[in-house]
């Protein structure tokens, strides 16, 4: 029985490094199909997602296996919900990727606006984010986890300056609108790509030490209006 118990939690190992590969690989052949206007490449990668969809399920039932056959406790708890958690996230990259190649296809029919220069760099830091956290899973390696958090606040300014330039594109020539709109919608789609990448590390973190870190800014702008609402209180009193 113990046996067959750390069997399947090394099965589970791997069936999350093949769903984290199989993500990687989408959002990287989305962003090439984009770059290089290859709309037959978009087509393509726009059907793996559902290998994606697929594997998600399979994880899916055997985190539930686990859960029902073995009960597992303290890390080994912990391991479980990371992996169930994380392939989440995982399934909506390869949907995000896949709303890229929908783009990729639509803009291969129209010369770009723009030379395609902060998107891929974005693009590069968002794809390591990705790879980072994943490692971090696997390797329980907090301080990588907690790098992937803090680049999220550089994929957020790539995500501001593309969309500011895009907007004074469309200033200048509005009937570019149509392109720029697009590219923004695949700036917001890499953004969102990063955002779950740190929610990958997050769980790396509450595997390794038990700690839930998610939703922190939000607990501090939480914490610093009720500090405000208490500070007026008292000025009225």
């Amino acid at each position: 029985m113990v046996n067959r118990y750390v069997e399947e939690l090394d099965e589970l190992k791997r069936d999350f490094i093949e769903i984290s590969d199989m993500a990687r690989r989408i959002i990287s052949e989305a962003m090439e199909a984009l770059i290089e206007r290859d709309a037959e490449k978009a087509r393509s990668t726009y059907e793996y997602d559902k290998l994606i969809d697929l594997k998600e399920l399979e994880i899916e039932e055997k985190c539930v296996r686990i859960f029902a056959l073995y009960q597992p406790e303290a890390s080994d708890l912990r391991f479980v919900v990371s992996i169930l958690k994380s392939i989440g996230d995982l399934e909506r990259v390869g949907d995000l990727a896949r709303d890229i190649c929908e783009i990729a296809i639509y803009l291969s029919e129209y010369p770009p606006i723009k030379p395609y220069v902060d998107l891929p760099r974005m693009a590069i830091i968002v794809k390591e984010m990705l790879k980072d956290a994943i490692l971090s899973i696997l390797k329980g390696d907090i301080e990588m986890a907690k790098e992937v958090i803090e680049k999220d606040d550089i994929v957020d300014s790539f995500y501001a300056r593309i969309t500011d330039e895009l907007i004074e594109i469309v200033e200048s020539d509005p009937k570019t609108a149509h392109i720029a709109l697009r590219l923004i919608l695949v700036t917001r789609s890499l953004e969102r790509v990063g955002d779950h990448a740190t929610n990958i590390a997050e769980y790396a973190v509450y595997m390794k030490t038990g700690e839930i870190i998610k939703h922190q800014k939000a607990l501090k702008w939480l914490k610093e209006q009720e500090e405000k609402e208490n500070d007026g209180g008292k000025g009225y009193s």
